[in-house]
């Protein structure tokens, strides 16, 4: 007999903190819809296991392990079972440093007890549960943000109807995974979704939850408010909503057109699901260690002239601080990574730090032992920077960039995916 329990809890910020995801601070000046930290755990006789999700851009280390901490004293789950991401939204709190943004200790202090609270109010409601999966498609609302151009150069983002566009460099992911789970009376207790597109469609400077947010009260609407809905960030380093055809520009509610049709989609998949309430709960995770990339000689020399020269453009002097802070505080360094890895019947969920790219994502679910493969990125924090293809670092654009979170080296997506299949083939 399976049991699970969802919750959610508010984690909106006070106004006036800083919105993290861009280049310079942003002081949170309203609220387009709350920030949430929302939790399923799921128990058999076999094991038990939590999922976090939070609506922010990422989660640090320490924050992590301070919720796991948390959770495992007050109900006794093991740290590799507890998966805590972020949704990545850049309209949510200060949980950051870098690129001209500060965190704030006493915010994740508070996030860190908020997203054990859920954690540990969705293990005391759990209740008898029935579950299954299923898949749907949506290609039209995700696009590979990476281009070849015509003059022979290469750009991240080269804008809508840019006449020089010539293809993309990469695909995208247009799977949606679904988990459906209800109680034994067939009465839904949530949904987990699993779909991969940048949350950055909103901007400003209002907290918002992006369209996961919207996702949420499509599910509300349709299968009642008691419904949770988390949504898990499928690898979408390098995808995001702009089609750069020209075809559909961004509308104010971009966000909201998003989560309508993809909780349409999620919606008529968990109609075609069959539910059991039996099925096998383990997890398992593993851990490599990374050398950080560090600048070279001629790279910090002209970050101290373009600092010294003085520029008008904010990012390149952004830029230049990172370079120099990488020099003054830790030219070299490594990094331990973590990889999770969670099966629930016939699903697994890969919990994989950082932002990764589509192909990663694409590589372990073609390599996945499992029928139905999620993969949950900006979890457990060991990374929070682009995780890009050795392709990509040798073409440039912004994700490979070095910043001084932004240092993982090439071959560090293809030693993530080799982990996670070992770890999946483990779980068989």
């Amino acid at each position: 007999m399976i049991r699970c329990g969802m919750a959610e809890v508010d984690i909106t910020p006070v106004l006036g903190s800083e919105i993290p995801g861009y280049f310079g601070p942003r002081l949170g000046s309203g609220i387009k819809d709350p920030l949430v930290a929302k939790s399923l755990v799921v128990e058999k006789d076999t094991g038990i296991a939590a999922i976090i999700v939070l609506d922010s851009i990422s989660v640090p280390r320490e924050t992590v392990q301070t919720i796991r901490k948390l959770v495992g004293d007050a109900v006794r789950i093991e740290p590799a079972a507890i998966f805590v991401s972020a949704t990545h939204t850049h309209t949510g709190g200060p949980v950051s440093t870098g690129l001209g943004c500060i965190e704030n200790p006493a915010y994740l202090e508070w996030l860190a007890q908020k997203a054990a609270d859920s954690a540990i109010l969705a293990y005391h409601t759990r209740k008898e549960a029935r579950i299954g999966f299923g898949r749907g498609h949506e290609a039209d609302i995700a696009f590979n943000r990476r281009y070849f151009m015509k003059d022979g150069t290469f750009r991240t983002n080269p804008g809508i109807g840019n006449p020089l566009i010539d293809r993309a460099a990469g695909p995208i992911d247009p799977e949606v995974l679904v988990m459906r789970i209800d109680d034994a009376d067939g009465d839904p207790i949530g949904i987990v979704t699993n779909y991969a597109c940048h949350t950055d469609t909103v901007g400003g400077s209002e907290y918002c939850a992006d369209y996961p947010g919207e996702l949420s009260r499509f599910v509300k609407r349709t299968l009642g408010d008691q419904a949770v809905s988390l949504f898990l960030l499928g690898a979408c380093g390098n995808i995001n909503h702009i089609d750069v055809s020209g075809k559909r520009k961004k509308a104010v509610d971009h966000y909201r057109w998003m989560g309508r049709i993809l909780g349409a989609e999620v919606v008529k998949v968990r109609e075609k699901i069959d539910v059991s309430g039996e099925a096998l709960i383990k997890a398992v995770s593993g851990f490599f260690t990374v050398e950080l990339r560090s600048p070279t000689a001629e790279e910090a020399e002209a970050a101290g002239i373009v600092l010294q020269q003085g520029t008008s453009d904010v990012r390149e002097a952004t830029y230049a601080h990172e370079i120099l802070k990488i020099m003054e505080e830790c030219p070299t360094a490594s990094r331990e990574v973590e990889v999770q890895a969670l099966r629930i019947g016939e699903l697994v969920v890969v919990g994989l730090p950082g932002e990764i790219f589509v192909e990663f994502g694409l590589d372990v679910k073609k390599q996945s032992p499992s029928a139905y493969t999620m993969i949950d990125t900006m979890c457990n924090g060991t990374i929070r920077a682009y995780i890009c293809t050795r392709e990509a670092h040798r073409q440039g654009g912004y994700e490979p960039r070095m910043t001084f979170r932004n240092r993982f080296p090439e071959e560090t997506g293809e030693r993530l995916v080799e982990l996670a299949v070992e770890l999946l083939n483990r779980l068989k």
